[in-house]
């Protein structure tokens, strides 16, 4: 079990904030009696949130419910994102349960779906802009080493308010699907079962379908474009190629441990080099792909000139943010902001010709 201090617990407030924690519950979280373990505060927050969503949509205020349950849902997250024994099941479950609880309460609502694939199914959601007209371009989020689904709400939003409709889900060794499918190297596998899913939905343009990866998601979606060639463009947020196992930090090694579901860091080192190593299928990587790098991620920056010497075949717009942190969150609204035009610019778009 890793034991966080209050520093590490509020380490990225950027991120925080930015993915829609209100300010004011991180200051709560942080001035919180000591006695108060940080799992058991969050979750109590969880519960205050949907207290409120159920007084909102007794006052007949759906859209108000809607926002107060996915509040709920994001700090049952940041409740258990950073712990490896039963409280990150017992946080994954309540944050499940009030993103439920939200989806048909969201402008756009969120849309279920259930994909069968081997002996399981892959969760996620659909959500349809209210701008623009149909059929309209996807564009497929992915989590990372333990962000999931329900995390990105806010940056749906930048996109169906531009037009472009979201697919989100959980893939191997995250949020629903990590107790029956742990980490390994075939997330593109997911992706494009996904993809076989949207082609089917009449609303959903087949031919503007793009990716966009947070973190470890950067290190998928680079993967599941180079394969599958139906993605019309890819974006990398805080992306690498490889696993530098000696890079990382203790938490971040216990983080993989556990998605790895391995007993020690030297298995899991093993096992997430192995996984996480895409640079034989780069060359693939043939659609428009935006790859952003922070200068001061822990992610060493040889990450990115191992991507540009590999990624040979695809239009590269790079961006190294030299005061940037892993993913740029220490840099505000901006770098989402750019991301989501990037993406839009793409989507929208005339297709080229040979495409």
């Amino acid at each position: 079990m890793a034991t966080l201090s209050p520093e590490q617990e509020m380490l990225n407030w950027g991120r925080l904030v930015l993915d829609g924690v209100p300010y004011a519950d991180l200051v709560a979280a942080q001035n919180r009696d000591p006695a108060v373990e940080w799992f058991d505060h969050w979750l109590e927050t969880a519960d205050r949130y949907e207290r409120l969503g159920d007084a909102a949509l007794a006052k007949g205020h759906a859209l108000t419910a809607g926002e107060l349950f996915v509040t709920g849902s994001l700090a049952a997250h940041y409740a258990q994102y950073l712990w490896f024994d039963d409280r990150r099941s017992r946080g994954q479950a309540r944050k499940v349960e009030l993103y439920r609880r939200a989806a048909p309460y969201l402008s756009p609502p969120a849309t279920r779906f259930e994909l069968p694939i081997d002996d399981t199914h892959i969760p996620g959601y659909l959500r349809l802009p209210v701008v623009g007209t149909s059929p309209w371009p996807c564009a497929i989020l992915l989590g990372g080493l333990e962000s999931t689904k329900e995390e990105s709400y806010r940056f749906e939003q930048l996109l169906l308010d531009r037009g472009i409709a979201t697919a989100t889900f959980d893939g191997p060794g995250q949020g629903e699907m990590f107790p029956h499918v742990r980490l390994g190297g075939d997330f593109d596998r997911y992706t494009s079962r996904v993809i076989d899913h949207l082609t089917t939905v009449p609303e959903i343009d087949a031919d503007r379908i793009g990716l966009h990866g947070r973190s470890l998601g950067a290190l998928y979606a680079l993967q599941s474009a180079s394969i599958d060639h139906r993605i019309r463009a890819c974006v990398a947020w805080g992306g690498f190629v490889d696993m530098e196992w000696d890079t990382d930090t203790p938490l971040t090694k216990e983080s993989w441990r556990y998605v790895s579901q391995v007993a020690t860091e030297a298995e899991a080192r093993d096992h997430i080099r192995q996984a996480l190593d895409i640079r034989p299928v780069l060359a693939g990587l043939s659609c428009p792909t935006y790859f952003l790098h922070g200068a001061l991620d822990e992610a060493p920056i040889d990450q990115v000139d191992k991507f540009k010497d590999l990624a040979v075949n695809a239009e590269v717009h790079l961006v190294v943010e030299p005061e940037g942190d892993h993913c740029c969150h220490n840099l505000g609204p901006t770098p989402r902001l750019e991301m989501a035009d990037w993406l839009t610019d793409q989507l929208l778009a005339p297709r080229a010709v040979g495409r």
